[in-house]
């Protein structure tokens, strides 16, 4: 199988690795209002988020992965792909390989900013 690199939707280049070993990570969100659990169609639909809804305390963290930086050589667009294991260990630890970092260190953001 071929193996393909990114390729820039707006300029249609390859992308070519700008950095390895990306920290990424997800900071734990306030879960959207609704119930814990409804049925839907039948089926038992769990909002998992609001299960844990005030059991964590604002920064902590979700979890951490490392992935691959690249970028496009047209018009400088850049993406993190290759995502390795996911990283879910305690607060502390995820917070010092944060805090650490070494390189790049990116928030994933789900929500868009007001």
């Amino acid at each position: 199988m071929m193996e393909m690199r990114p390729v820039c939707v707006k300029c249609g280049m390859e992308m070519t690795c700008a950095e390895n070993g990306v920290l990424v990570y997800h900071p734990l969100e306030h879960a959207t209002p609704g119930p814990a659990q409804e049925r839907v169609g039948g089926i038992s639909v769990v909002n998992v988020d609001r299960l844990i809804e005030g059991s964590w305390k604002d920064g902590d963290i979700d979890f951490v992965i490392y992935g691959d930086k690249y970028r496009c050589p047209g018009c400088g667009n850049e993406v993190v792909v290759d995502f390795g294991g996911t990283i879910m260990t305690s607060q502390d630890h995820m917070k010092r390989l944060i805090k650490k970092g070494g390189g790049t260190v990116i928030e994933i953001r789900r929500k868009t900013s007001t």
